[in-house]
């Protein structure tokens, strides 16, 4: 555990020295092209953009996107917990936790409320239970993933049972039945309808 502790604590300098030498994201990187999504608080430094996740309002890790669109955290850095937020959260106003940064940065960008990115679907109770606890007065609502080719469909059973454990909102992509099968989050579903 003490060892553990002491990953973490490496990983978050590491990550806010990367954060302090990075610039505001540009908005031509090939990810956030290929998503049709604004860079909104992301850095970058090189080709690689940074995603910021932040744990008790301190910046813990980073998730590094390339521009082929692989994702990697820092190795030692805290995930479970943490979340990149877009947008501010307001008493009182819906906030959404969702899984990936572009899927959050879809539905900012559609609702213009605030969303917090657990970055995978086994972390969005952990986000919920944090943000019930430290903004008991906003609306949660989790937006899951429907991962229809995966067996156990792994997003949607994660995003259900969050939401009935929470005793919060529940949103699913609204993927029409001529929906390619690869469709599985709001990024997908959104790009694919402005492809017709």
């Amino acid at each position: 555990e003490a060892e553990q502790r002491q990953r973490n604590q490496s990983a978050a300098e590491y990550a806010r020295q990367q954060w302090a030498g990075a610039h505001r994201a540009e908005a031509n990187h090939p990810y956030l092209v290929s998503k049709g999504i604004k860079p909104h608080t992301l850095r970058q430094s090189g080709d690689v953009l940074l995603v910021p996740l932040i744990h008790d309002g301190k910046l813990v890790n980073l998730q590094r996107i390339y521009p082929d669109g692989s994702k990697r955290f820092l190795r030692g850095g805290m995930v479970k917990g943490c979340y990149s937020l877009i947008g501010r959260i307001i008493e009182g106003q819906p906030v959404y936790v969702c899984e990936g940064w572009a899927t959050g940065a879809t539905i900012f960008g559609e609702s213009g409320h605030a969303v917090a990115c657990a970055m995978n679907c086994g972390n969005l109770l952990d986000v919920g239970k944090h943000l019930q606890r430290t903004r008991p007065l906003a609306v949660l609502i989790i937006a899951g993933d429907n991962d229809r080719q995966t067996e156990g469909n792994p997003g949607r059973t994660a995003a259900i049972k969050a939401a009935a454990a929470l005793g919060c909102g529940l949103v699913l992509p609204p993927l029409p039945d001529d929906a390619p099968l690869n469709l599985s989050d709001f990024n997908d579903l959104r790009q694919w309808r402005a492809a017709q």
